[in-house]
């Protein structure tokens, strides 16, 4: 729907209606969409939103894809200005 926002990393579940807005990292889903559930624990995620790798230089990115993909934050934390 006009005016709302989808979160970081939110899932939405295919044919769902987004009336609200979406957290961060959360799956929705459904008509009205509502929480499924968070797809991580919530210091995990306000880790993700603050090192915020999505907007780092598509050469760093390249650089550091494996720790990127690893499932790892304190690594990727570590590869960030943060």
């Amino acid at each position: 729907m006009p005016g709302v926002k989808i979160g970081n990393g939110a899932i939405i579940a295919s044919r769902s209606v987004v009336v609200a807005d979406v957290p961060p990292y959360t799956i929705f889903g459904g008509n009205p969409a509502k929480e499924i559930k968070l797809r991580f624990a919530q210091e995990t995620i306000l880790a993700l939103e603050e090192i915020a790798w999505w907007d780092w230089p598509i050469e760093k990115i390249t650089e550091h894809l494996a720790v990127i993909v690893s499932a790892d934050v304190e690594a990727l934390r570590a590869c960030s200005d943060v």
